[in-house]
């Protein structure tokens, strides 16, 4: 038979080289788990390089965004000053429109007083038509030209 230490030997060798095998697997375990580390230390560098890049991107979007408001406001009070003179110049238009409906009733009525008279007391000949014609003509032109003039201070 065989000496016991030359069995504890053979145990032992065979323990030895199982050792080993698992070492070596071991080993080539570690240096795939160092290449991963290092593919995610640039994966890690890379996503910060991108947070800051989107932090700068907020920033200037935050600083177009204010000037923007900025802007947009200015333009709504321009709007709104806008608006408010227009609602005043059509306060003031009416106000004319009212006063020229008033002086052309005043007008209609004047005139139909005096074609009345002017058929009344005129005679029956054209030149003395034409000459009361051409007398109410200056009254008629002289309020023609301020209702003319009145709405040509509304524009």
């Amino acid at each position: 038979m065989m000496s016991l230490g030359l069995i504890t030997d053979i145990v032992l060798v065979a323990l030895l080289v199982v050792t080993l095998f698992y070492v070596l697997r071991l080993l080539r375990r570690l240096g795939d788990l160092h290449k991963d580390r290092d593919s995610f230390q640039k994966l890690i560098l890379d996503f910060s390089a991108a947070t800051a890049q989107a932090d700068r991107s907020l920033a200037d979007l935050r600083i177009g965004a204010d000037g923007l408001g900025k802007e947009l406001s200015e333009r709504i009070g321009h709007g709104q000053s806008v608006v408010s003179e227009l609602q005043r110049s059509s306060e003031d238009l009416k106000m004319l429109i009212a006063r020229a409906e008033n002086a052309a009733d005043k007008l209609e009525g004047q005139l139909g007083a005096m074609r009345p008279a002017a058929t009344a007391t005129a005679p029956a000949s054209g030149e003395a038509r034409a000459r009361v014609e051409a007398e109410s003509r200056p009254a008629q032109d002289a309020q023609t030209q301020a209702l003319l003039s009145a709405l040509g201070r509304i524009r």
